[in-house]
């Protein structure tokens, strides 16, 4: 029997051994990462720091009493208090009760509830382990949407291992491609299709996904029935955590429709080029077939005509250049609108004094209305105004709108008016009036003019000549610099046509005031011009080579500079090289469409490489006249360009400029 001491000692130690174990499971309890709550019934008996951290409270008994319904939004008390009733009840451990849970400061929280319910202890006692899931249930929330958003898409979607066996594929694939998920999931896919897959193709595919990179391509692929159509692919690797590649995320677009639509555009597109392409040759052909012939027939009568004592047969030769001249104004026309509705028109925009300019273009109309007994003057009503565009289609445009207003007057005159005005945001605009006497345009009448191929009277009664092209394209020509041309008009009582471009005021005294042209060789006589070729090369007629294959333009060359330049002629190429070879020259005039052989071009390109003519004139003769040409000949080594038909005076002019340089 043992001792009374002995007894007390062991008890003393069991309850030693029992507070100890309290005292480590308070601990323990206090300690856990996972906030714990012990209730009865509602009240909170006891909770851990992770409770108290996570609803943002931090005093040790700021939570004593308090009901766990303080932290449940009164909108969940129901389901929560149904929960725990069914709980205690059945005894059972209820796992992942998810609702809001309220902090301290009143802000929401998602958290998970688990509930055990207790009674061991001969007293019913419920345990409540929370979790914050607010981060959890956001990924959630994202992953939904973005599930819904793939499945939802109109784009085929197919995600892969990182050796293309499918792993995902969206409702659309099945819906473009007739393949069902189950009938492609764990097999290898060829990402760029069937059709137009080489092997080339594959590699580089694959190469740049095994490296990391993006590949982007159209295609043409199989439908599971068979049919073909086109798809336009993204193929992105994705990696994971380690920077390995754990997928490969392909989407697909059927590009189909707009494929065929691209297809039929480029087909319209190269139709649309070849119909330019052959107009423009067309064009090209008929000026220079035309302008050819015509260079001898206004050459040879314009030497006729100067030969030709008799006033009945000088008479005869006018008509002749002025039907000539009527012909070459048609073809210009018909030239001009092509180019511009081509887009290919060039423009070289400046600035212009506008007055000084208009007369000089306008020099000796006075003479030609005198022929029909008409007024003609020049008012210069703004001395300073300049004008913004293109001299050469401001010439052509000012001289065909005063040749109509001279064509419909027969009574009166025609006044010439240089003003400004300003534009409806206060710019200024350089403007020149054409005001006539003539047979005028009614109001219904006035739109139509402007049109191609239009006049007032037209059909086999018309009462006057031309294609009805001029006023078309003098307009199209103004707004190409921006400008307009506008009509004011009564019939039977004269118009006022108003040339409008973007316009500048300087003084004249301005140093960047762009100066009116000189008087230039056209002005000078002929003997002049030949007294100054010949001071030039110390009295000797300069040495010029003509290389020309027809032969009626070959002798009007002849001709024109008999007794101002010695001139060889040579036919083709062969025949120029030669001459060349044994003579040097002074300038060189080239026809460039020689027929067979060599051309005009290869011809300049090879006399660049002839010792002595690194820097001799070479000018262009030609019928080939769109503006184009010119910039594309003086590109290909040419000096100077001279248009076919000309005149004695133009060919001597421009020799006589091509030597002084």
């Amino acid at each position: 029997m043992r001792k009374t001491g002995e007894i007390r000692t062991q008890n003393n130690e069991i309850l030693e051994s029992s507070v100890s174990t309290t005292h480590i499971l308070s601990v323990t309890f206090e300690h856990l990462s996972e906030a714990v709550a012990v209730l009865d019934k509602e009240r909170i008996v006891m909770c851990n720091s992770a409770f108290k951290y996570l609803f943002g409270y931090i005093k040790v008994d700021e939570l004593k009493n308090f009901s766990i319904l303080n932290f449940i939004p009164p909108a969940q008390f129901r389901n929560y208090l149904a929960k725990l009733k069914s709980t205690t009840q059945d005894e059972l451990f209820a796992s992942g009760y998810d609702c809001h849970g309220i902090r301290k400061d009143s802000s929401l929280l998602d958290i998970e509830i688990n509930i055990k319910t207790d009674s061991s202890s001969g007293k019913e006692i419920t345990i409540l382990s929370v979790k914050d899931v607010t981060e959890k249930k956001h990924i959630q929330d994202q992953i939904n949407k973005l599930s819904r958003v793939v499945d939802q898409s109109s784009s085929i979607i197919i995600i892969t291992d990182p050796e293309g066996k499918v792993e995902y594929t969206n409702p659309k694939f099945s819906e473009i491609t007739g393949y069902f998920f189950e009938e492609v999931y764990g097999k290898r896919i060829n990402i760029v299709g069937e059709d137009d897959a080489s092997e080339s193709r594959q590699t580089e595919l694959w190469n740049r996904i095994y490296n990391g990179r993006d590949w982007r391509g159209e295609f043409r692929n199989y439908k599971k029935n068979g049919e073909l159509y086109w798809e336009s692919a993204a193929v992105t690797p994705i990696k994971n955590e380690n920077g390995d590649m754990s997928h490969i995320l392909v989407i697909k677009e059927d590009v189909t429709s707009k494929k065929e639509m691209e297809l039929e555009l480029k087909r319209a597109l190269d139709s649309a080029e070849e119909a330019s392409k052959l107009k423009s040759n067309l064009l090209s052909n008929m000026s220079h077939e035309l302008r050819t012939p015509m260079t001898g027939i206004i050459g040879f009568s314009s030497l006729l005509r100067d030969e030709l004592q008799d006033s009945d047969h000088v008479e005869i030769i006018d008509k002749i250049l002025k039907s000539s001249k009527r012909l070459l104004l048609t073809l210009n026309s018909i030239l001009n609108l092509s180019e511009i509705e081509s887009g290919t028109y060039p423009i070289n925009l400046t600035e212009f004094n506008l007055g000084s300019y208009t007369k000089y273009f306008l020099t000796n109309y006075d003479k030609t209305a005198a022929e029909k007994n008409l007024d003609f003057n020049i008012q210069i009503l703004d001395e300073e105004i300049c004008a913004v565009g293109d001299e050469n289609l401001f010439k052509q445009i000012l001289m065909h709108i005063v040749d109509n207003a001279l064509k419909f007057t027969n009574k009166g005159g025609v006044k010439i008016q240089i003003t400004s005005d300003e534009d409806g945001s206060g710019n200024v605009q350089a403007v020149v009036k054409v005001i006539d006497s003539g047979i005028g345009i009614g109001v219904e009448d006035q739109n139509k003019i402007f049109r191609e191929f239009r006049q007032l009277s037209e059909g086999i009664r018309r009462n006057f000549e031309g294609s009805g092209l001029g006023l078309s394209v003098a307009k199209k020509m103004a707004k190409l610099m921006k400008g307009d041309i506008s009509v004011e008009s009564e019939f039977e009582k004269g118009s006022v046509f108003s040339i409008i471009l973007p316009g500048i005021k300087k003084s004249n005294d301005d140093s960047s005031l762009t100066i009116a042209y000189k008087p230039s060789l056209n002005s000078i006589p002929q003997s002049d011009v030949r007294k100054n070729m010949i001071s030039m090369m110390g009295k000797k007629l300069p040495n010029v080579l003509s290389i020309e294959d027809n032969l009626l333009n070959s002798e009007l060359v002849n001709l024109f500079l008999r007794n101002i330049c010695n001139v060889d002629t040579a036919h083709n190429y062969f025949q120029a090289i030669e001459k060349l070879k044994n003579k040097k020259y002074h300038a060189l005039l080239i026809d460039i469409n020689l027929g067979n052989g060599p051309s005009g071009v290869d011809i300049a390109k090879d006399i660049r490489s002839l010792y002595g003519y690194e820097n001799t004139p070479l000018i262009a003769v030609t019928g080939y006249a769109l503006l184009k040409d010119e910039k594309i000949l003086l590109n290909e080594g040419f000096n100077y360009y001279l248009i076919k038909p000309y005149d004695r005076e133009d060919l001597i002019n421009i020799l006589a400029k091509a030597i002084n340089k």
